[in-house]
């Protein structure tokens, strides 16, 4: 045992002790010699024990004590049978507990769960946690069970795994459990013993000719002979079926198969062994990049929108696929498909979300092209403004310049009152109407505020008033804040009350005539059955200041007034049927007010830039166009043709690795009628897509992905224009995952030419890797190739590591148990307790510290210690000397004096309830006593019932003296026994 301190600088502090001592000794003396020593040693110990209690003063001793954390595989490489045998074994150990060990569990597989914190208990019950299975990750579980070690015991951990790791860093685990001091002791478990076949890996080309013979290997690993089936798909479309005769180990089966498919094309291959009851390794695939004509992705608007560039680009021998909006991929694999992506005229809300969240990603990482045309439904009319689109096009959806597009001013004035808590649903039929069990009318009126504010522009201005009986602003009028802040302003918008149309419209009038916007306009929602009555004076007034009034009729039996109103306004009026209109009304009516977004009229087109795209065309007379979408070019696009307003309308620029056109006019016979007429269209619809389109050089980058074990390779090889390889090229790879997450892969060069990067342990799924090679500041091309992780790792067979289980019991200081005996066997490290005694230290000072006082203020003599001791025994002779009837004859008699004493003060109870005086009574006479202490013989006097005092007088409470005794004969024993009897009633009643 040894003392150690928290603070050991207050430590210090004992050094004020010596000119303490030193005072003291140097003062004059007051006390004798004995207690001046006594209390200067007693000041001096209260001292040191104040100076320990604040310096954290501890009492350090060794422990013995063991505290084990069993770590469990749960994992699906080891069997049952294994998993049973690990929990016997830590029942076993469980039970060779001694007092003050302490057992943990912790379950594993992708993830650690505690099982069990440190406990005496010595019982296992069956094990509940079920971590992820699919994978093994020995690290987690190192870190978890040493986040569970007290630091007062012995510590140590219990590994029962295959060491079958796949996932995770067990090398920083084991370091840090070194650090610590912790050894890992290791019971090896066997994997799985009923896995009969697996399905290693299916090796393709990346890349392959459509109508070409693609050859394909499978790898199968076999632990029987045994017969199988081997089926191959072409996407879900079964191409080739065999049947073989599985041996024991490793080989080899070859397919040969007509690429028929175009662009991105998954290959998988399933083995079926009858036996074998593990199925999640018993398929593989391969994505392959079948190259045919290019596939361009054309998204229209309205049916029959984009039919007049789908026949310019079949022309061009390209393959165009047309498809609706809400068709368009939301997935990078789907996208991949293509080798570019058109919108045609189609608004951003029609697309699907995910979509417009991809396509950045589709531009910049997969390298592939975008184009966007104009139209009625396009750009910032169709809602791309603050989109993740806008980022990969050359241009900005907002017109900053106030001469070419205005700053606008909308205030939504909606309808809250009871009346738009119908319900509007589609009854079996078919039929619309108003019913219970759809969507309320009020939603549907905060769905179109959403889809109009995102066609404003920042400095823009919004406001959202909703009335009742009275108006509420929602939104106050101000620049146009983020979908997001609308969509919470507007949301505790709940219907309610009586109508007040001209209570919303006043606040509306209110509030814009406080701004300086130039185009000022109020769209109103509503039945329109006021209880305020008509409200065309105030359309007037808004027409006079300069506002436009547009109102939407919310129902077929809405009031017939507000066509009226919207024509006093200035606006339009939108009788609604059907609510699932309103937000795309409100969206036009937005449209219309902003008015600048399209501009409609005739112009030629300036030619301002070079381009490949209006190659063989810039010395031909153009068309007329006749409108365009308003847009601002962006600092790093490239303009290639613009409108006499200065608006662009042919920009493009390089986005990543892809590149993105913007064409602001439309393709269609609106405002391009007399373009698609044109001789040379055709050309400027191919030369336009095709720009987008990725361009590989031959022979300049062969690139592969494949997975071999528990790892993904990614190898590529670059080469020049005559095949040699390019020792110093540079080359950037992109990975991007299943949930659609691009990260950059470092390629290292592992000879001339020859680059790879290695992933270990990859989650199941299918990756793409888009490449692409530098050279000298020329870009030599791209490549994407596919990768498919068809299962996790912790399938594959000989999962079991025994090499890595002993590597980790050596680095630890642990070892493989054999035994649960020895698990919570003391070791011989130098663990140590320490438990603070400041509080005992404290106490100890509060103890001393009167004991000081004593010594330095009480002053005792030897004789008074001799008096007090020879007053004790005087004490303690007389008690023991007097006999021990005494003290009771002398009560009695005592007791028996005072009765007759209030006998004759009190007279009789008669006469003490009537409060008379008592009658004179003579005295009896009195003798002496005899020197035998007896009384002489005296007359008999009559007896007298005993009086009864219920409430003493002081007189009565006070003691009375002893009665003389008398020479009289002695009385009666009766009348001794009675009188007894009175006197102890009268000292219970004292009491």
């Amino acid at each position: 045992m040894s003392l150690s301190f928290i603070y050991p600088a207050a430590l210090w502090l004992l050094l004020i002790v010596l000119p303490l001592l030193a005072l003291a000794l140097l003062a004059p003396r007051r006390l004798p010699r004995g207690r001046f020593w006594a209390s200067l040693i007693l000041r001096a110990l209260l001292f040191v024990c104040l100076v320990g209690a604040l310096a954290g003063a501890q009492l350090v001793r060794r422990v013995d004590r063991v505290t084990a954390v069993f770590l469990i595989d749960s994992s699906d490489s080891v069997s049952p049978e294994e998993r049973t045998r690990a929990e016997e074994f830590i029942r076993a150990a469980l039970q060779t507990m001694r007092d003050g060990d302490q057992a943990a569990i912790v379950a594993f597989g992708d993830n650690a769960l505690v099982e069990r914190a440190p406990s005496p208990e010595r019982s296992l019950r069956r094990i509940q946690s079920v971590p992820n299975t699919s994978r093994t990750d020995i690290g987690e579980a190192i870190n978890l069970g040493l986040a569970l070690l007290p630091a007062d015991t012995q510590k140590r951990l219990v590994l029962l795994s295959d060491g079958g790791e796949n996932a995770g860093d067990v090398r920083r685990a084991i370091e840090l459990a070194r650090a610590r001091g912790v050894p890992i002791e290791v019971v090896a478990l066997g994997e799985a013993t009923n896995d009969l076949v697996q399905l290693s890996d299916l090796r393709a080309p990346a890349t392959v000719r459509q109508g070409q013979r693609l050859a394909l290997t499978a790898i199968v690993e076999a632990g029987a002979v045994a017969p199988a089936t081997l089926r191959l798909r072409e996407g879900t479309r079964v191409v080739a079926e065999r049947q073989v005769q599985l041996q024991p180990g490793r080989q080899q089966f070859d397919f040969s198969v007509e690429a028929t498919a175009d662009g991105l094309t998954r290959y998988s291959l399933e083995i079926i062994a009858d036996g074998d009851t593990r199925r999640q390794n018993n398929q593989a695939a391969a994505l392959i990049d079948v190259q045919g004509p290019p596939r361009v992705l054309i998204v229209e608007g309205r049916a029959g929108e984009a039919a007049n560039l789908a026949a310019a680009l079949r022309a061009a021998q390209m393959q165009p696929t047309l498809i609706a909006p809400p068709e368009l991929p939301t997935s990078l694999a789907g996208l991949a498909s293509y080798d570019a992506v058109v919108l045609a005229n189609v608004a951003a809300a029609h697309l699907p979300a995910a979509a417009l969240e991809l396509l950045p990603a589709y531009v910049r990482d997969l390298g592939r092209g975008l184009v966007m045309l104009g139209g009625d439904r396009s750009y910032g009319v169709g809602g791309y403004g603050r989109t993740p689109l806008e980022v990969a096009l050359p241009v900005n959806m907002e017109v900053r310049d106030r001469e070419r597009r205005p700053d606008v001013a909308i205030v939504f004035v909606i309808d809250k009152s009871g009346s738009m808590a119908a319900c509007h649903c589609n009854d079996p039929a078919g039929n619309s109407g108003m019913q219970s069990g759809g969507v309320v009318k009020v939603d549907i009126a905060k769905e179109a505020v959403l889809q109009a504010s995102a066609l404003l522009q920042s400095r823009d201005k919004v406001g959202v008033v909703a009335f009742d009986d009275a108006p509420h602003w929602a939104l106050e009028v101000g620049q146009t804040p983020s979908l997001n802040e609308i969509q919470d302003a507007i949301a505790p918008i709940a219907p309610n009350g009586q109508t007040n149309v001209r209570g919303g419209l006043l606040a509306a009038k209110a509030a814009l005539e406080q701004t300086d916007a130039r185009v000022k306009h109020v769209i109103l929602l509503t039945d329109g059955w006021s209880s305020s009555g008509n409200a065309t004076d105030i359309a007037e007034e808004l027409r006079a200041e300069g506002i436009t009034l547009s109102t939407v009729a919310a129902g077929g039996g809405s009031a017939p007034y507000l066509a009226e109103l919207a024509e006093i306004g200035g606006g339009r009026y939108y009788p609604v049927v059907n609510m699932e209109d309103v937000p795309q009304i409100f969206v036009e009516e937005t449209i219309k007010a902003v008015g600048s977004y399209l501009i409609e009229e005739p112009f030629v087109p300036t030619l301002v830039g070079d381009s490949p795209i209006l190659h063989g065309l810039t010395d031909q007379n153009w068309p007329s166009l006749y409108g365009y979408n308003g847009t601002e070019l962006k600092d790093s696009a490239q303009l290639i043709l613009r409108t006499p307003q200065g608006d662009p309308l042919l920009a493009q620029w390089q986005y990543g690795l892809g590149r993105a056109v913007a064409w602001t006019s439309d393709l269609k016979g609106q405002w391009a009628a007399d373009l698609v007429r044109w001789e040379r269209f055709g050309t400027l619809a191919a030369q336009l897509v095709g720009w987008t389109i990725p361009q590989q050089r031959d022979n300049a980058l062969n690139a592969q992905a494949r997975v071999d074990g528990t790892q993904a390779i990614i190898s590529a090889e670059a080469r020049d224009t005559e095949g040699r390889p390019l020792v110093d090229a540079q080359l950037n790879a992109t990975l991007i995952g299943p949930d659609g997450r691009a990260q950059p892969v470092p390629l290292h060069q592992v000879g001339p030419g020859q680059f790879q990067a290695v992933m270990p342990s990859p989650p199941e799924g299918a990756y793409l890797v888009q490449l692409s090679a530098q050279h000298d500041g020329t870009t030599l091309g791209q490549q994407l190739v596919g990768l498919v992780v068809p299962y996790s790792p912790e399938y594959r067979q000989q999962q079991r590591n025994p090499a890595l289980l002993e590597a980790i019991a050596q680095e630890t200081g642990g070892s493989l148990l054999q035994t649960p005996a020895t698990v919570f066997m003391p070791s011989q490290s130098d663990v140590r307790r320490a438990r603070e005694i400041a509080f005992p230290l404290l106490l100890l000072a509060a103890l001393l510290l009167p004991i000081d006082i004593a010594v330095r203020r009480l002053s005792l003599q030897r004789r008074d210690l001799a008096a007090a001791r020879a007053w004790v025994a005087q004490r303690r002779a007389r008690r023991w000397a007097q006999p021990l009837h005494e003290p009771l004859l002398g009560d009695l008699q005592r007791a028996k004096a005072r009765a007759s004493s209030r006998w004759r003060g009190s007279g009789t109870p008669a006469e003490a309830a009537t409060g008379a005086q008592p009658s004179a009574a003579p005295e009896p006479s009195r003798t002496p006593l005899t020197s035998a202490g007896s009384e002489t013989a005296r007359p008999a006097t009559p007896r007298r019932p005993a009086p009864v005092v219920e409430h003493p007088t002081p007189e009565e409470t006070r003691p009375q003296p002893m009665p003389q005794a008398t020479q009289s004969a002695p009385a009666p024993a009766e009348d001794d026994a009675l009188a007894r009897l009175r006197a102890a009633k009268a000292r219970a009643r004292r009491r």
